[in-house]
């Protein structure tokens, strides 16, 4: 060959492989779009339940009754729950939020609350038939 048409056979060569990766390439870029567009669910077709999930509500200190109980305080947003956790003794009060809210055993809440474990128990159970008492007879067993 002559040294022209060797060249010319070397541009004809990487054109020719140039070309073949760019159709490879455009064939990826559709297969990759039209799995895309597979995927993709548009906003007017979803359900109640699911545009619920995407829902995002802000929360405010408001909306909340606040009750400090050991070093923490719990926020209660249901009002009904509330107001009936206030209709207990402050005593009480303490002693079931520390059970349900912060899971702290009567062993715990016996120490510190300086009382007897027994007694912890007792005004514990109290507390729960009176807050179900409260809310209507709603609270399970």
């Amino acid at each position: 060959m002559k040294p022209d048409r060797h060249y010319e056979h070397k541009q004809h060569a990487f054109d020719s492989y140039c070309k073949k990766v760019l159709k490879c390439e455009a064939c990826n870029g559709y297969r990759e779009i039209s799995r895309r567009q597979k995927r993709v669910t548009s906003l007017e077709d979803l359900s109640e339940a699911e545009w619920a999930q995407l829902a995002v509500y802000d929360r405010y200190s408001w909306e909340y009754t606040t009750f400090p109980v050991g070093g923490a305080v719990i926020l209660i947003e249901d009002d009904r729950l509330a107001e009936a956790l206030l209709g207990l003794s402050q005593e009480n009060r303490e002693i079931f939020m520390m059970h349900w809210f912060l899971r702290m055993t009567d062993e715990q809440i016996a120490k510190h609350m300086d009382m007897a474990r027994r007694t912890v128990n007792t005004r514990r159970h109290k507390a729960y038939q009176l807050l179900k008492e409260l809310m209507g007879g709603e609270a399970d067993d």
